[in-house]
């Protein structure tokens, strides 16, 4: 019997699918045959849909932060919670954002950050500008504190930027190694340990 045609397969999915494994194996470990083997795309029609290797990974990118890092990073910025416990929503929304979806461990900026020495200036800048996205977001969400009276005039948010957007990205690190979600919940209740005690209300001066 003739041979039917190739199924053709969508481009959405094969980025989905390359996404998975460069999440997993991370780039450096992810070679184009591999992307082959994931997506199902024979080279040519790789090449045709999603590009090079480099291409591929600058996509996944986009496509991981469109559907587990955005949602994420709005949830903390609009958060109602008062500060402490929109701290802890966030930290555990870190452990929880793929619960049931089959992903891999780990976040797939994080894990491709420490990971990728023979990447491009291009892919690390690419990488250095959604952790700068992810340290924002608590920028943001310390200065609506700061104006609303959730912290002291003297707080250094930014400081406190910088500590638990990397909390957030050494409980994913962490996950990843195999820490219980009972160790990490406490490793989390830790890092909200360093918040500065609530200031007085209603403008009371000793």
């Amino acid at each position: 019997m003739p041979r039917g045609r190739p199924r053709k397969i969508d481009p959405n999915d094969a980025l989905k699918a390359a996404m998975n494994i460069l999440w997993e194996r991370g780039y450096d470990r992810t070679s184009m045959a591999d992307l082959v083997s994931a997506t199902g795309m024979a080279k040519p029609g790789l090449y045709a849909n999603l590009g090079d290797k480099d291409e591929i990974f600058q996509k996944a990118l986009r496509l991981y932060q469109e559907e587990i890092g955005a949602p994420l990073i709005n949830d903390l910025v609009t958060s109602p919670e008062p500060l402490k416990q929109s701290l802890r929503t966030a930290l555990r929304g870190v452990l929880h954002a793929k619960e049931g979806s089959g992903l891999p461990e780990g976040c797939f900026i994080i894990n491709n950050s420490f990971a990728c020495s023979a990447q491009s200036q291009q892919l690390k800048q690419a990488l250095q500008d959604l952790n700068v996205e992810r340290r924002d977001a608590f920028l943001l969400r310390f200065r609506r504190a700061e104006t609303e009276g959730e912290l002291p005039d003297s707080t250094d948010i930014k400081a406190l930027a910088d500590f638990f957007a990397g909390q957030a990205a050494a409980v994913s690190s962490m996950a990843q190694a195999g820490l219980s979600l009972t160790e990490l919940h406490k490793m989390i209740e830790v890092s909200l340990s360093v918040l500065p005690e609530d200031p007085p209300r209603g403008g009371a001066q000793g």
